[in-house]
């Protein structure tokens, strides 16, 4: 378990205790839990973060119908400028980057069975402060925004391990607390196991908030 953000952005408290109650809980069901972390290089989740965008504006890039950027918020124009200035240089670094994270990240993986972390590094946001729309953003400054507010699953979407994200929290507002437990690669059925076993413990199928849309 940890819950220190890997790009050494300041945790909420109310998550990190949402975390360490898990945490508790998971040793009253008979488990062993212990701070522990993967050796995570930041930079090179970033470059690797890179390359992953890069990716995936590359495919709509080649689509028989190209996007209009008129059409767009501003850092997707950002995001299809980068792509199509993008060097092979710089993709090979992005790829070897993601070796290095991705073979360290795994080798954390042969001593423990589940990694626990909290979901995001702060409560939920109001709409719009992510700034999807503003022209200041550069690509990669709009990566370290995005995942100083959740730094704990990006890692994860380069690496390829197999992760969960359980609503077992609330704030003393209402507000949601999602815990993260991450999986050895190709151990979905670990996760749905204990993922179940939270549930039972913790039920939050009939939690509401103060102001929802729906039936109860």
């Amino acid at each position: 378990m940890t819950t220190r953000a890997w790009s050494g952005v300041a945790v909420d408290a109310e998550v990190t205790e949402a975390t360490n109650r898990v945490s508790r809980l998971l040793e009253r069901m008979g488990h062993v839990v212990t701070e522990a972390s993967p050796a995570v290089d930041w930079d090179a989740v970033m470059r690797s973060s890179t390359v992953e965008a890069v990716s995936i504006v590359a495919s709509v890039l080649m689509a028989p119908r190209r996007p209009d950027p008129a059409l767009m918020e501003a850092v997707s124009r950002q995001a299809m400028r980068v792509a199509q200035e993008f060097s092979a240089l710089e993709l090979m670094a992005g790829l070897d980057a993601q070796n290095h994270v991705s073979r360290s990240v795994g080798a954390f993986f042969t001593e423990y069975d589940l990694l626990v972390t909290p979901t995001l590094g702060q409560l939920p946001a109001p709409h719009g402060t992510l700034r999807y729309d503003d022209p200041d953003h550069t690509l990669d400054s709009w990566l370290r925004s995005l995942f100083d507010y959740g730094p704990f699953t990006a890692l994860f979407n380069i690496t390829g391990q197999p992760a969960i994200s359980l609503p077992l929290g609330q704030s003393h507002t209402g507000l949601p607390v999602g815990v993260q437990i991450v999986a050895p690669y190709g151990r979905e059925d670990l996760l749905f196991r204990v993922g179940a076993r939270l549930e039972d413990a913790v039920p939050w199928r009939d939690r509401t908030p103060r102001v929802f849309a729906g039936r109860r």
